[in-house]
């Protein structure tokens, strides 16, 4: 689809959402025959989308009240013809971002207990969703009141897995295919740990978040290595939780919880992503719904608390079999259950294969979602961290539901921008907070780069 812009400059709002609409479409070139044209003259903007012989017009005048008029009105007139051309309603609006919580807290700083009104009729979000925006905030005010001007947290990148999910797209590899790596990765990660806690002078981050990839995975001796070299490295003396990502239930031994255990680790996740036996084969997971199961009762003698993943959408999963999941998963009573949307990326083997896109529909994965939602709190969960990414299926969301003071704090700290976090490792992300800007800057992608780049550096 080519994107004409006429008297306006707002080609990356406009080409996402296109994108709610039409997703994975080329919005380069009209090779596929289609054409959208956004012109903005007076007091109005105008939209018009050729679809092979099909013509849509829609014309939207400026609201001046909004502090974003202008740049709103080009939005919805192309949400409109989209809308006219496709049937597909956003539950989500005019609203691209990542962040709708940050967006909500904006609205409700500019405009009040009118936000609401405002954010339904002139953004076109649904009640559903204002209501979640409204129920995260209310539940991550614990976490948010801890932060100071100066705290930050510290991530720590592991990125190896026992095999690659189908529907991945993070850069991890493979503990069989890459284990060469995993001995000088770990040394050279244990160097920058060192470094950035010495660029520290002592201070003490709130949380730790020891994530990749499958940090369990590795051998335990350099499993183990990571953690003394955290422990001592850092002043932990204002660190309230400490959580490692051991995500794939198969890679969690007891030697792995014991050593979590003796140094101080509070948090882990083990993720299911599906309790079903036929979407966890064609996902690619090496392990069963009883070892999940197996692994959660193991980790829960050990007294951490425990967040669980599911993802909605995965090919063959049913509505039933996910509700059956999540009850499933309730009854376990763990502190944290987050529902992620399947977004497909072409990095992904999902991304490549679309006849296993074509499996899930966005109908479906929205009746797992207000299901899951509904039996989440009845049973005393309620969303503490909320984010949205391209391309997941029917344009939804990816939601923490926590129990009341059990929240991961971690996730909202780095989800919604609003504290100074170090990353270290390959890939791993820094993003210092200050003033209201957040400055960016990632570490090497790959592990056996950043290996040789930051080995050379420690020579």
């Amino acid at each position: 689809m080519k994107i004409e812009l006429v008297n306006n400059d707002f080609r990356f709002d406009i080409s996402n959402a296109v994108l709610l609409f039409y997703p994975r479409i080329n919005t380069v070139d009209d090779s596929d025959q289609k054409s959208i044209k956004v012109c903005v003259k007076d007091n109005f903007a105008s939209a018009e989308l050729i679809d092979g012989n099909n013509n849509y017009y829609s014309e939207v005048q400026f609201d001046r009240s909004l502090y974003d008029y202008l740049r709103c009105a080009c939005v919805r007139a192309v949400y409109d013809v989209c809308f006219q051309a496709t049937g597909v309603r956003p539950p989500w609006g005019l609203l691209i971002g990542v962040r709708p919580v940050n967006f909500y807290l904006k609205m409700y700083g500019l405009y009040g207990e009118n936000c609401t009104d405002i954010l339904q009729n002139s953004y076109l979000v649904s009640p559903d969703k204002i209501k979640l925006c409204r129920e995260t905030v209310n539940m991550r005010s614990q976490s948010v009141n801890r932060l100071t001007e100066d705290s930050f947290s510290l991530y720590v990148s592991v990125p190896f897995c026992p095999s690659r999910c189908k529907y991945c797209s993070f850069v991890s590899f493979s503990t069989e295919k890459e284990k060469k790596y995993i001995d000088p990765y770990v040394r050279v990660l244990c160097d920058e740990i060192k470094t950035t806690a010495e660029s520290l002078h002592g201070r003490s981050p709130l949380t730790i978040y020891i994530g990749g990839g499958t940090p369990t995975c590795i051998p335990d001796d350099l499993f183990e290595k990571i953690l003394i070299c955290i422990t001592e490295s850092f002043n932990l003396s204002d660190c309230f939780e400490f959580t490692v990502e051991a995500g794939r239930p198969e890679t969690i031994s007891v030697k792995k919880l014991e050593i979590m255990k003796k140094y101080g680790v509070t948090r882990i996740c083990v993720n299911p992503q599906s309790l079903s036996e036929q979407v966890l084969l064609a996902a690619g997971r090496n392990h069963s719904a009883i070892e999940f199961f197996d692994a959660y009762r193991l980790a829960e003698q050990y007294g951490f608390d425990i967040n669980v993943d599911l993802i909605a959408g995965l090919p063959f999963e049913t509505t039933v079999s996910f509700s059956t999941g999540i009850k499933k998963i309730i009854d376990l009573n763990p502190e944290d259950i987050t529902i992620h949307t399947l977004y497909i990326k072409r990095a992904a083997d999902y991304g490549s294969d679309k006849s296993l896109y074509a499996k899930t529909d966005s109908e479906s994965v929205a009746q797992m979602l207000s299901s899951a939602y509904k039996d989440l709190e009845s049973h005393g969960y309620f969303p503490y961290y909320l984010y949205r990414q391209k391309n997941t299926v029917g344009n939804n969301e990816n939601i923490g539901f926590a129990k009341k003071g059990t929240e991961c704090a971690y996730n909202i700290y780095m989800m919604d921008e609003i504290q100074t976090i170090y990353g270290c490792g390959a890939n791993a992300m820094t993003k210092i907070v200050s003033n209201g800007q957040i400055t960016r800057s990632c570490g090497t992608k790959y592990a056996y780069n950043y290996i040789l780049k930051n080995g050379e550096k420690n020579k």
